[in-house]
């Protein structure tokens, strides 16, 4: 109760303009939603016993229809919906998805999005219970931070494996998530990824924060948008220079999803 009365003293303690509603609803989604994942996690055993060759495609569809019942919930409890803007900027052939990374809301959803989506993530989140069996399963492509050259090159070798069979991949620029209206640091290791695969890059923007904010219990209602830029098709001499035009167009396109106005014409 402590932590929810810090979150709804953030919306200025205006209950009379539904901030109690959006507390009652979200502790609602809340306990739905890990009764829902405590629910897929009981295919583990299914996939122990009947898919464990198959390349992770099984566990793949599980997630995905945990991906789109987390959406449903969010809809029918919250009141907080999405839309996608671009579709036709995605590449038939495999391409990598830089992807503006404020909220928990977009690590679940795109796999709903994009089928067959490979996710680029931190290591750290193996340790998640269930979730890092399932990101493990999947034949997503952990990072291992501070790991230096050999867990670049091995980050690098498993996002060409997963490529090769046909599958995007999803990696946030800046490396975690970050508040509205701010931009991270641009991690050098999308360049080796882009110089390596020489895959197109298309850029993903979204306003996900203003609904589900990072360090947040509380989903605000509304409707998320989630918008596909076009594709960087010129990859051969893709270097720092662009990484940072990369992590300043889909911040920007961020800023203007969420009425920002740019520095200078406040």
């Amino acid at each position: 109760m402590f932590y929810f009365g810090r979150e709804l003293r953030k919306t200025n303690g205006v209950f009379a303009d539904g901030a109690c509603v959006i507390y009652l609803r979200s502790s609602l989604f809340n306990v739905i939603w890990m009764v829902w994942s405590v629910l897929m996690a009981t295919t583990i055993p299914v996939n122990a016993l009947f898919h464990r060759g198959d390349d992770g495609r099984f566990v793949r569809r599980i997630s995905r229809v945990w991906s789109r019942g987390t959406a449903g919930l969010l809809a029918t409890i919250c009141g907080l919906r999405y839309r996608v803007e671009g579709r036709e900027h995605l590449p038939d052939s495999p391409a990598i998805l830089a992807c503006k990374h404020q909220s928990a809301f977009e690590t679940f959803v795109m796999s709903a999005i994009v089928p067959e989506l490979c996710i680029i993530y931190k290591r750290e989140l193996d340790a998640v219970p269930l979730f890092g069996w399932f990101l493990r399963r999947s034949r997503m492509v952990s990072v291992e931070r501070g790991g230096g050259a050999s867990a670049l090159r091995s980050m690098l070798e498993s996002a060409r494996v997963e490529s090769g069979k046909g599958r995007h991949l999803l990696i946030f620029p800046e490396g975690t998530r970050v508040a509205v209206g701010e931009r991270g640091v641009a991690h050098a290791g999308m360049i080796a990824l882009v110089r390596n695969l020489k895959i197109p890059v298309v850029p993903v923007t979204l306003d996900s924060g203003c609904y589900w904010p990072r360090k947040s219990l509380l989903r605000h209602p509304g409707e998320i948008t989630i918008r596909l830029l076009p594709a960087i098709e010129d990859v051969e001499r893709f270097g720092r220079a662009d990484m940072e035009a990369l992590v300043e167009t889909i911040s920007a396109e961020a800023d203007r999803l969420c009425n920002i106005e740019p520095p200078g014409e406040a």
